[in-house]
Order: structure tokens, then C-alpha cells, then sequence
């Protein structure tokens, strides 16, 4: 799509609220709460084949699968740290999760 199509359908996505809040763009087609209902109803838990819980997912280079800095890291979900685990907890600034570190 040319560079001015793409700004104009943008521009009317946003104008019809797609990006907000209530209706999120979605990552890779992605649907919550197919997702989620999808889980609920197998029992299982969900797995981001996009994202595998493998060391190639951490990064390259300093961060790559053979790096000394990702030798020992392990792979756990929030229930495995805690018993009662929430994502957000009294709101939330744009400092308090800085891409690149862990």
C-alpha cells in the first residue's frame, strides 16, 4: 500500500477508535478472548508460539542461546514466583517496565 493510503486508513482506524483501550490493535491476529476461551475450555495453559520459552527468544548477540548472561535463565510462569501473581498493581507509569531490561 502506497505511503499516503496507509497514512489515510490510519487515520481513519483511529477515527473509528481501533487502537484504543476498547478495541486494541491485535498482535498477530490475535484474539483475547478466543485465546482465553480456548484455554479455559482444553484446561491448558497458553503458549505464545511467537514468543517460545526458549533462550533465541531472549535475543542475539550478548543475549543470544550460547551467551554466558542467558546460561541460567529460567523459564517460569507468575504462579511458579508467587501464589497469588497480578500484572498491575495500583496503576502504572510509562518508567515502570523499560524494554531491554530484565
Amino acid at each position: 500500500m502506497a505511503g499516503m493510503a496507509a497514512f489515510i486508513k490510519k487515520q481513519r482506524e483511529q477515527a473509528a477508535g481501533i487502537g484504543s483501550y476498547g478495541q486494541p490493535v491485535k498482535f498477530l491476529n490475535q484474539d483475547y478472548q478466543a485465546l482465553r476461551q480456548h484455554c479455559l475450555e482444553t484446561g491448558s495453559l497458553y503458549c505464545d508460539e511467537s514468543f517460545p520459552a526458549c533462550p533465541s527468544a531472549l535475543g542475539y548477540n550478548e543475549l543470544g542461546p550460547n551467551s554466558y548472561k542467558t546460561r541460567d535463565v529460567e523459564w517460569r510462569r507468575p504462579k511458579d514466583l508467587c501464589s497469588n501473581p497480578e500484572f498491575i498493581v495500583g496503576g502504572a507509569s510509562r518508567t515502570d517496565i523499560c524494554q531491554g531490561a530484565l
